[in-house]
């Protein structure tokens, strides 16, 4: 059986990818990411990770905004690196409004709209979460901004490559991302800064290892070029995962968005059953799936401890088939029924 796997560091390749064996010079680099996302070359800046690129977008907005009390919207869901910079913003004198996302970890437009202010100059929402799977109306949320002449943030670690993206048709003006989120390397990232914005001027850039940076370049490269191609293959095969589960175990429950969510990710809450328990047994017929014991994120969307505990996530690749999904259920159904005759 291949593996339906879960979003850790050693298995994000979102799809069967060739990647060329060369090396990139750092331009080269720079201009192979720039056109995954439509962007110039010299709007990219290379980072360490997404959580060094989403601090310095943080910083370099306030910083270019010119005020003496900038105002920063963030939801509650960002990466911790996102929250500490707007943290240290505010001891510095800036205003920050944490925004709590609906229970299905979305982030409408007007719940953003109606927390601006006249000296509001940054809003930065994550493209779609690892955990819930929700996707955010990041366009809507460009379109936005733009009109009213504030800069837009987005950290895309776990959408790009999964998901369609580009900066000028989003109306984006930032963006973040890890390679090891999308099958690079480990310690490398890169952030996108718009060059009409002039907020590049406040990135320090950080070329950690040049060799890293020309394999996330070329493995980028590889995964936005067929993104469409990727995610009709996928969707088809997560729906049926889900159909078959939600068909066939009860007191099943969805964690995330019905309709805006990741293709390749499917979360739910089994009650009543453990989900550690769940993981390691599928692990050992060589399924890997992530669970929500402790979560943050889950906390953040309203759900309980013990139910975070009951909570399973799925990540399906390329590589996973239909027969690998029936497989995957046959062995849930089994799990599930042992604990709760228990």
């Amino acid at each position: 059986m291949n593996k339906v796997i879960c979003m850790d560091a050693a298995a994000r390749m979102p799809q069967n990818q060739t990647v060329e064996d060369r090396t990139l010079s750092i331009a080269e680099a720079r201009a192979k990411i720039a056109a995954t996302i439509g962007a110039l070359p010299e709007e990219i800046y290379f980072t360490a990770d997404s959580a060094e690129a989403n601090a310095l977008a943080v910083k370099a907005a306030a910083s270019v905004s010119g005020q003496e009390h900038p105002h920063i919207i963030a939801t509650t869901m960002e990466n911790q690196a996102t929250l500490d910079m707007c943290a240290q913003l505010e001891r510095e004198g800036a205003e920050v409004t944490y925004l709590n996302p609906i229970t299905s970890g979305r982030v409408e437009v007007a719940m953003i709209e109606n927390e601006l202010k006249p000296n509001t100059c940054l809003i930065t929402v994550t493209a779609a979460n690892s955990e819930t799977g929700t996707s955010e109306p990041f366009t809507g949320i460009g379109t936005l901004t733009s009109s009213r002449g504030i800069l837009f943030h987005t950290d895309a670690s776990y959408g790009y490559g999964r998901m369609p993206i580009n900066v000028d048709r989003s109306h984006i003006d930032m963006l973040s991302a890890s390679a090891s989120c999308f099958g690079g390397p480990a310690e490398a990232g890169f952030l996108y800064v718009r060059k009409s914005t002039g907020a590049g001027k406040y990135v320090d850039e950080n070329i950690v290892d040049e060799a890293k940076i020309s394999r996330m370049a070329l493995v980028a490269a590889s995964v936005a070029s067929d993104v469409s191609a990727y995610m009709e293959k996928v969707r088809a095969v997560r729906n049926h995962l889900s159909e078959r589960i939600f068909a066939e175990i009860e007191d099943v429950e969805l964690i995330g968005h019905k309709d805006h969510h990741l293709v390749n990710h499917l979360s739910i809450r089994i009650k009543n059953v453990s989900a550690a328990i769940v993981q390691k047994e599928l692990a050992n017929s060589g399924i890997l799936v992530g669970i929500g014991t402790g979560s943050r994120i889950l906390s953040v969307i309203g759900r309980t401890p013990a139910e975070a505990a009951e909570t399973v996530r799925f990540s399906i690749t390329a590589a996973v088939t239909v027969e690998d999904v029936d497989g995957a259920v046959d062995q849930l159904k089994k799990i599930v029924t042992g604990q709760r005759v228990i």
